[in-house]
């Protein structure tokens, strides 16, 4: 399976979620071309902040007690880039890839890592994960601009319109 054909999984998983009024997150981890687990954000569902799509495929990822070598040989793929909790959460987790579509002007943890990560951490078994981006970015921004088109107005649309404008 492709970068692109992985993305797409999850660019129609985060369609799941739009379809059921939450923001159109949605995380896909693999080891090669297998699927480990797969989540979607569920803010509006779970009426709480921290049920990030990420967070919450890590936490699957964590419940099957897979040793840390294989989980380095693992993918995780995202239509946004990463927030600190998530990116910390991939660390913490040793997932070796991160994939994502759009960058998060406002709350993006991967740019910010990328330039400071060597210059505050020692070499340990901790380490930043190798990081692509822009994969399937019109898609993903697609599904934003849908959620826009939803709702109309308040502070979460505000945020969308920093990802897509």
């Amino acid at each position: 399976m492709t970068v692109n054909e992985k993305m797409e999984l999850v660019i129609n998983l985060a369609e799941e979620a739009l379809g059921k009024n939450e923001l159109p997150i949605a995380c896909i981890i693999f080891h090669n071309d297998t699927i480990i687990t797969q989540s979607h954000t569920s803010e509006a569902a779970d009426k709480r902040l921290l049920v990030h799509a990420e967070i919450k495929a890590l936490m699957e990822l964590d419940r099957k007690k897979i040793k840390a070598k294989e989980k380095m040989q693992m993918e995780l793929f995202t239509n946004l880039e990463p927030c600190m909790m998530c990116l910390g959460a991939v660390v913490s987790s040793f997932v070796g890839k991160i994939y994502y579509s759009l960058d998060a002007p406002s709350d993006g943890a991967v740019k910010w890592a990328e330039k400071t990560w060597d210059a505050h951490h020692i070499k340990s078994t901790f380490c930043l994960p190798e990081i692509t981006s822009g994969i399937l970015e019109t898609e993903s921004k697609t599904l934003f601009k849908r959620y826009i088109d939803i709702h109309k107005e308040g502070p979460l649309v505000e945020w969308v319109k920093t990802l897509i404008y």
